[in-house]
């Protein structure tokens, strides 16, 4: 043998494992990027700089407090009167965004699998396996005993060349051909199997909290309390009960954007207003 894997065929039990993925790994590698940018792309659309123009001169450790005061009303009148209750196709579009990754991850990792002849659903585990109790084949014959990586990415292949011989008929040759690429191919596809694998546990366990906060309206308070100080926990509550979850995820997004000593006198603002509402209604 003179790699593992490459020798004289056997008439009757012989398995050959064909590699016809070799010169498209690049343009894969290229469709992977596309589409990993599909979900950004489509969410700043529709996204359309929202969240830009409203913590604009807001997001420094300082501001004035002229302008505070003023871009605070704003904000007020933008809740409370011009956009109340107008946000949930917002959220919704956001959620819709983290649900196209998670089928964007989960989808490139059955994609690959197909693209690498079903190699690659089990490669990390495999070449894990293998590098922590590493084993020497008794010839080289035996597929079980060879690593993953030379398994199914070899560097030395069998390959049959068709050339016109002195007749015109076809002739066929036997040669060995060398896949250096492969040596970088190797470690490429090993870096995404553990990188898809941990995009989809984590996309995963994001999609379920985020269905879990739009349903739950306790853990919305919980998780807004936990961006603000000195506020009182019930005027929160009663915020939450009277925005919607759509409401709700603007207004998060905000205590991660602006000044938060703004944030706190939006919030007080809100809720001063909010019950002056409810005494005059």
């Amino acid at each position: 043998m003179a790699y593992a894997g490459v020798g004289p065929g056997k008439k009757g039990n012989d398995d050959q494992i064909k590699h016809t993925y070799y010169q498209w790994v690049c343009f894969v590698l290229l469709g992977q990027a596309v589409m990993f940018y599909i979900p950004h792309y489509l969410w700043k659309s529709w996204e359309g700089g929202r969240l830009r123009d409203l913590t604009a001169s807001l997001s420094n450790p300082i501001v004035p407090i002229s302008l505070a005061k003023e871009r605070c009303e704003q904000l007020v009148c933008y809740f409370n009167d011009l956009n109340a209750y107008a946000h949930n196709m917002y959220a919704l579009r956001f959620a819709f965004c983290e649900f196209l990754n998670l089928c964007n991850v989960v989808g490139q990792i059955f994609l690959l699998d197909l693209f690498l002849g079903g190699s690659f659903r089990n490669y990390g585990t495999a070449v894990a396996a293998f590098t922590h109790s590493p084993r020497v084949p008794a010839d080289m014959l035996d597929f079980a005993s060879v690593n993953p990586m030379d398994q199914y990415f070899p560097k030395l292949t069998k390959c049959w060349f068709r050339s016109y011989g002195p007749s015109g008929s076809i002739q066929l040759k036997d040669h060995l051909c060398v896949l250096p690429l492969n040596v970088i191919n190797e470690k490429i596809f090993l870096i995404l199997w553990f990188w898809l694998v941990i995009l989809a546990l984590m996309s995963t366990l994001a999609m379920l909290f985020r269905v879990l906060v739009f349903c739950l309206p306790p853990l919305r308070a919980v998780m807004l309390m936990g961006r603000l100080r000195q506020v009182n926990r019930r005027s929160v509550s009663k915020l939450i009960k009277h925005f919607t979850f759509g409401d709700w995820f603007v207004l998060y997004l905000l205590s991660k954007n602006i000044n938060q000593i703004v944030y706190l006198d939006l919030i007080k603002e809100l809720s001063v207003d909010m019950e002056h509402k409810a005494i005059t209604i």
